[in-house]
């Protein structure tokens, strides 16, 4: 049995990667759960193996007895003496036992426990190998391919690679290789199954990482990825160094270098642009190959309306506005897309509206509004810049006193006009 067992484990070093020391520690453990278990109340055993140093010793608690009515148990007194010269009766020795006596219905006990620990093991192993390995790029080889997706063999384990999370277009047969990104370690039924993609925008940034040396080196940094698996992709570049042209290291020559990673994910287009911390020159990368005339950002600072010439409107957008959608997703910002006739007619209107707004607030904040203010004081105010009533209710008592020359009892009252004057303005508007 011995043999056989020492087989066993060359196969599980070679196959599952197991060190001997940890199947000598599940071995150790299962025999001794299986004789614990067996000896029950009456002791515990001792259970030494090292596969490496060829030791294998079990070692069985029993009762010195005359009478043996369990060879599990008890020992009789003449052979007690055999192990241990100072036996005697009612003594408990430890017996060696051999793995051949432990019995078949016991090694069936064992082995179940084995499995259960080299289960256990391989956890650890799967666990300590890819834990660090979440977010990059592995190869392996096709186990199989079903409508659900492919198993992949990665060394002494396997992954998944769901269907969802492949590319349009990608095709495996049993015994092909394959690149994907490990996204993550996901228990299922209480065992770590690799989960892999091909559709991840990191994957594309990876495949940067692992085809352009001046990416792998970091002289050129990949800022933003955004992309349609299979279809269109855009990738924003970047570097420190002012001798580096990022966009032209992508590419290479000829576009060598971005025709593989094409070439990898089923003929991808990849647009690669120059990254800029400066929102609006970021945008107008993006949107390319369009042409930007005119940008403008709104108030809320996460959405910028871009204006292009009208025969580059439809090229600005895209096919089913994919050129649109790719550039939000990479710069994180809403884009509006106007062709330049539209927005001369947008513009008009803006201008139209912005100078009833002006007028609006002239006849409501005009400081002639205010019956306390004569001429001399008006003109006082606008020299010192306080050139409506909003900026006049703003304004200190001290500062006021200074300007117009007036006590701190006139200056409280004018500015205490000026608020309700404002108040019973805006009160009016509401009704």
């Amino acid at each position: 049995m011995i043999k056989e067992i020492l087989k066993v484990v060359d196969e599980l070093v070679r196959e599952k990667g197991f060190s001997r020391k940890v199947i000598s520690n599940a071995l150790r453990d299962a025999i001794y759960t299986a004789l614990q278990k067996k000896l029950g109340k009456y002791g515990e055993p001792v259970v030494e193996i090292d596969i490496e140093k060829n030791i294998f010793n079990v070692f069985v608690p029993k009762e010195v007895v005359e009478d043996v009515d369990s060879v599990w148990h008890d020992i009789h007194i003449d052979d007690a003496k055999k192990i241990d010269p100072d036996a005697e009766l009612g003594k408990i020795i430890l017996v060696p036992v051999t793995i051949d006596e432990i019995g078949r219905q016991l090694a069936t006990t064992v082995k179940m426990r084995l499995n259960e620990k080299l289960r256990d093991a391989e956890k650890d192993i799967v666990y300590s190998e890819f834990q660090n390995k979440v977010g990059e790029i592995i190869t392996g080889i096709v186990l199989k391919s079903d409508r659900d997706g492919i198993t992949i063999s990665i060394g002494k384990t396997e992954a998944v690679l769901p269907r969802k999370e492949m590319i349009p277009g990608d095709y495996y047969t049993r015994g092909d290789y394959i690149r994907a990104l490990l996204m993550e370690i996901r228990v299922v039924r209480g065992w770590p199954q690799l989960m892999l993609s091909r559709t991840h925008p990191n994957f594309l940034k990876k495949l940067f990482e692992s085809e352009i040396p001046e990416v792998f080196d970091g002289v050129v940094e990949v800022k933003a990825v955004s992309r349609e698996p299979g279809d269109r992709a855009k990738v924003a570049v970047y570097s420190t160094n002012s001798n580096i042209d990022p966009v032209g290291s992508c590419i290479g020559i000829k576009g060598v270098r971005i025709n593989a990673i094409s070439n990898e994910l089923r003929g991808e287009k990849i647009d690669v642009i120059h990254w800029s911390p400066d929102p609006v020159k970021f945008v107008c990368a993006s949107i390319s190959p369009a042409e930007v005339i005119v940008t403008n950002i709104f108030e809320d600072e996460s959405t910028i309306e871009i204006v292009v010439p009208d025969d580059q409107l439809s090229l600005a957008i895209g096919k089913k506005g994919q050129n649109v959608k790719l550039a939000a997703m990479l710069t994180g910002m809403k884009l509006d897309v106007l062709k330049e006739s539209e927005y001369n007619e947008i513009r008009k209107q803006r201008l139209l509206e912005q100078e009833q707004e002006l007028k609006d607030f002239y006849e409501i904040y005009n400081l002639e509004n205010l019956t306390v203010l004569d001429d001399d004081k008006i003109s006082r105010l606008v020299q010192a810049g306080i050139s409506d009533l909003e900026k006049l209710v703003d304004t200190s008592v001290e500062q006021l006193t200074a300007v117009l020359g007036v006590s701190d009892d006139e200056a409280i009252g004018i500015i205490n006009a000026a608020f309700d004057y404002i108040e019973s303005k805006i009160g009016e508007d509401d009704k």
